[in-house]
Order: structure tokens, then C-alpha cells, then sequence
């Protein structure tokens, strides 16, 4: 029988050790590496014949004539032959393959462009689904006369930009509480002038508040003495915010844009940009024309203009840079000041933007759904004082 096996034909011990090798080799493999099913069997047999009749057929040739040296490769042909048959009638059709490769390409396919609508559709409604995960905000601008105060409230949160003049402390407080507001995140008090602090002493003493932002410098009045004690009965103590500094008020947020210590009172005001979803609204407090060339700001949707319509605010410049749709302005009627500005009412009837006036509508009130404002009060006229 070994006359039929190579390496083993002869007693040739390293042909015999190479041999050993292959065989072990090739029986490991099926042992290990197949399901032994009538296929991986016919392959295991062909891969052990194959070197048999390899150097059979070698020999066969060296030695045509020698009939035993014929006799043995034919038999060894035979057997490779019929066990060759077995693995090609046991293996799965070629063209089953096929199909088989081509569903699976198919199936990749229609994965990948799957993936890819829905990419592209993510990509598409991103704004949506950001938006959708926003909630609404509410922007009250307090009627308080020729002051501000104002109130924004989002995610169950709320916090108060400036408190009115001295006189206002019952109606700021009032209206606080009318809406619902039984604690302050934040209170900022944007400058120290009275018609911006005066009823903060009031909102302090009658309303928890968590975190009070100031601005630099002070003032040597009874306004802003009533304040800090205020804050100082309360244990509260405020601080500076610093410049590009951003704090959250549910899901939205305020950036500081300015927190400048100058000698001019109102130039130190604190300018917010309240973001939420993508709304944007910029609040200017009482800053002229020097802090708006600035400040780094882009388009907004609506602007809280500087210091009540005044002369020293809102360059045209600066109007057009941030291009708002709506302007509020916080002004009393007949005010002894002349607010609002020709000049400045002229700018904002030029850039066409929509203009709402405490002083011809009252209380003021901006949703922010996230993508867009809606106002509860008719457009306001671009009339001005002297």
C-alpha cells in the first residue's frame, strides 16, 4: 500500500518526515476547520491524493514502459477522479453561488442607499430636530415708562434683565408674580442708573434669586445703595460677569457682548445676546454708539434698542450690521427726555424693521418658538419725541 503514497515509497527519512508533516497538516485542518459533510470529506481525501499522484505520474513518466509503474498511476488516477466527482456533485452550483453573491450585493446595496436617504434627510431636517428639543420662551418688556425691565422665562426658568425705575417697584413685582414667577435665576442688573435698578431692592427682598450680575463702577445714590443692602439682607452677592462669559437659562443661553469699565455710565452696560434654538435677541441696556462698533455681533431677530431710542445709540452702521426684524423700545409717553431720537426712528423706518413701542402698546410680549418670534401687540409707528 505505501508504494501508492508519496514520501512513503521509500525509506527516505526526510521524504518521510516532509510527508508526515502535509499528512498531519491536511487532517488537522479538516478536523478543525470544516463541517465534515460529504464535501470538506472529498477535499480532505483530494488534498491527500494529490501529492500521490503527482509523484506517480512523475514516475510513470521516467519509466513509460515499466507496465507496474503505469499500473499504479492509473490507479491512483482513478481514485483521484471518482473522488473528484464526489466533491464537484456535493458542492453547492457555481451559479447558486452567484445569485447568492449577488443577493448579498444587493442587500448591501439597498443598506447603503438607506443609510444614505437617511443621512441626507438627517441633514436636512437637522434645524427641525434640534428645534423640536427647544422650548418656547417667553420675552415680557414690562411697561414701566421711560425704563426697562424685562423679564424672560424659558424651561421653567427665569431671569430679570434691569427693575424699572423707583416708582415701578410694585409693578414689576406684581407683574412678576402674575405670571407666575416665584423664584429668579438670574437677576442682571445691566448699569446703576435708577430707571434700570430702581425696583430690583423690591424684586430682591419679595422673590428668591439665586445668582445677581452687576455691571462695573457704581453709583452714589439712594438707588443703588437700596439694591446692595437689599442683596446684602439676602446674603447675595453679586459679581461681574466677564466678557464673552455665556450662562443657561433652561436650554437657552446668554452670552455676554460687553462689560466694559469706562467712565460712561451707560457705556459700562451689560449687552446680552439671548439665544434660543434659533432665535437671537440682543439686548443693549443703555450702550451708545462707541460699544456698539465693538462688540462682535451678527444678524439678530430682534433688538432691545440702546438707551430708549436716544441719539448717542443705534449708528445705522450698526443697524444694518446685525439686520434685525423686530426693535423694541422701552419709552414713556411724553417722556421729558424726547425718546425716541428722530435720527434713530428715521434708521429703523429706512432698514424697514418692525418697531414695538412700550409707550403705544403697554406690556410687551416675544415668544421665541425656537425658529421665529411671534408678538402679541400691532406694529408700532416710527413717530419721535424732540
Amino acid at each position: 500500500m505505501k508504494k501508492y503514497i508519496a514520501g512513503f515509497r521509500s525509506n527516505n527519512s526526510k521524504k518521510k518526515k516532509k510527508a508526515s508533516i502535509y499528512y498531519f497538516l491536511t487532517t488537522l485542518l479538516f478536523l478543525l476547520g470544516t463541517s465534515k459533510d460529504i464535501s470538506d470529506i472529498s477535499l480532505y481525501l483530494l488534498l491527500l491524493m494529490t501529492p500521490s499522484l503527482v509523484c506517480n505520474f512523475k514516475a510513470f513518466i521516467k519509466k513509460i514502459k515499466n507496465k507496474k509503474k503505469k499500473e499504479i498511476f492509473l490507479r491512483t488516477l482513478i481514485c483521484y477522479l471518482i473522488t473528484l466527482c464526489v466533491f464537484i456533485t456535493s458542492t453547492p452550483n457555481l451559479n447558486e453561488a452567484i445569485a447568492d453573491s449577488q443577493l448579498l450585493s444587493e442587500t448591501i446595496n439597498k443598506i447603503s442607499l438607506s443609510a444614505n436617504i437617511k443621512e441626507k434627510k438627517s441633514s436636512e431636517e437637522k434645524d427641525e430636530d434640534v428645534i423640536s428639543n427647544v422650548y418656547e420662551a417667553q420675552l415680557h418688556f414690562i411697561n414701566t415708562g421711560n425704563s426697562d425691565a424685562i423679564i424672560i422665562r424659558q424651561g421653567g426658568e427665569a431671569a430679570l434683565i434691569d427693575g424699572g425705575d423707583n416708582d415701578d417697584e410694585e409693578a414689576v413685582v406684581n407683574y412678576l408674580k402674575d405670571i407666575g414667577v416665584k423664584e429668579l435665576k438670574y437677576i442682571i442688573a445691566t448699569h446703576p442708573d435708577a430707571d434700570h435698578i430702581g425696583g430690583l431692592d423690591a424684586v430682591i427682598n419679595s422673590i428668591p434669586v439665586e445668582t445677581v450680575y452687576v455691571s462695573n463702577g457704581d453709583a452714589n445714590t439712594k438707588t443703588y445703595s437700596d439694591f446692595i443692602n437689599a442683596m446684602s439682607s439676602k446674603n447675595s452677592y453679586p459679581s461681574v460677569p466677564l466678557l464673552g462669559a455665556e450662562f443657561y437659562l433652561g436650554t437657552s443661553k446668554f452670552k455676554v457682548l460687553s462689560a466694559a469699565n469706562l467712565s460712561n455710565p451707560n457705556d459700562n452696560s451689560i449687552v446680552l445676546e439671548y439665544v434660543n434654538g434659533n432665535d437671537k435677541i440682543l439686548l443693549m441696556g443703555d450702550a451708545g454708539t462707541d460699544i456698539e462698533r465693538i462688540i462682535d455681533v451678527k444678524e439678530v431677530d430682534l433688538i432691545k434698542i440702546g438707551h430708549h431710542g436716544s441719539n448717542t445709540s443705534s449708528d445705522r452702521n450698526f443697524i444694518k450690521k446685525i439686520n434685525p426684524e423686530y426693535a423694541v423700545l422701552t419709552v414713556g409717553k411724553n417722556n421729558r427726555y424726547g425718546h425716541p431720537n428722530k435720527e434713530t426712528m428715521q434708521t429703523l423706518k429706512k432698514e424697514n424693521i418692525e418697531v414695538h413701542r412700550s409707550d403705544e402698546c403697554g406690556n410687551i410680549l416675544f415668544k421665541s418658538t425656537g425658529n421665529g418670534l411671534v408678538i402679541n401687540c400691532e406694529k408700532g409707528s416710527y413717530n419721535y419725541g424732540r
